[in-house]
């Protein structure tokens, strides 16, 4: 379907949403051994770094199957630093190491794939939530399983910022109806506003980048689904740059 990202972006972004992160560290959510969601959060790592930022992926050790490259510097000087272990504390670590070194080298962003068993660690999980989005299916039957996430975080992070990324959205109606069933849930029984970080169509090129294990914002930078991506990718920095100023100003 014809698609104009200005209209979607900006029907689900309120006119005033809630401040932004206290950090440009962004923690997102990753069910079992989800290649999808995975994918998608490299995809957005490189699409940041195209932006001009410098991206770190923080993400546990995936074993060979992870949709990125090996750790090390990537694409577009993106970093991809895996940690060994079965809990967050050492993915805290590395995430705060990697976020540290912020003056006066640029816009950072550090993101950071946290298993969502991992969501109910105590103070070490906690150390992850300050800002949190969730990639989530535009599914009713699957608005369950992005609530109850949302519910781990504040658990364990009452404070967190909490954001949405919805994602193999079909049309601009099925992004609308999603988003706002979604947010009312949120709002209704765990009291909190949902913020949108945009939407990633259902491409076939996302899809065919996916298999390639290679970025699409590279593969196909004009397709749907690097476009939709650029939009996601803008609205994380934006937050991370208020993010970055105010810690700097500290």
């Amino acid at each position: 379907m014809p698609r104009d990202l200005e209209d979607v972006l900006h029907y689900l972004l309120p006119e005033a949403g809630p401040p932004g992160p206290e950090s440009p560290l962004l923690a997102v959510p990753l069910l079992g051994r989800d290649l999808v969601r995975c994918a998608l959060l490299w995809n957005l790592a490189v699409e940041a770094a195209r932006q001009g930022a410098r991206v770190s992926l923080v993400v546990p050790e995936g074993g060979g199957t992870a949709p990125w490259p090996e750790a090390g510097r990537g694409p577009l000087g993106v970093e991809v630093i895996e940690v060994a272990g079965e809990g967050p504390a050492e993915l805290a670590r590395a995430a705060e190491a990697a976020a540290r070194p912020m003056i006066p080298r640029g816009l950072r962003l550090i993101l950071v794939g946290v298993p969502a068993p991992w969501l109910a660690k105590g103070a070490d999980a906690a150390a992850l939530l300050r800002w949190v989005v969730c990639l989530a299916r535009p599914d009713e039957r699957e608005s369950d399983e992005s609530v109850a996430l949302l519910r781990a975080v504040l658990e364990q992070a009452p404070r967190a910022q909490l954001g949405a990324t919805l994602f193999g959205v079909r049309s601009l109606a099925e992004a609308r109806r999603s988003f706002e069933a979604l947010a009312a849930r949120v709002e209704h029984e765990l009291e909190r506003s949902l913020a949108s970080y945009g939407v990633l169509i259902d491409d076939v090129q996302l899809s065919r980048s996916i298999v390639a294990r290679r970025p699409v914002a590279l593969a196909q930078p004009t397709s749907s689904a690097a476009r939709a991506l650029a939009d996601v990718a803008s609205l994380c920095l934006a937050d991370a740059r208020l993010a970055q100023g105010a810690s700097l100003g500290a």
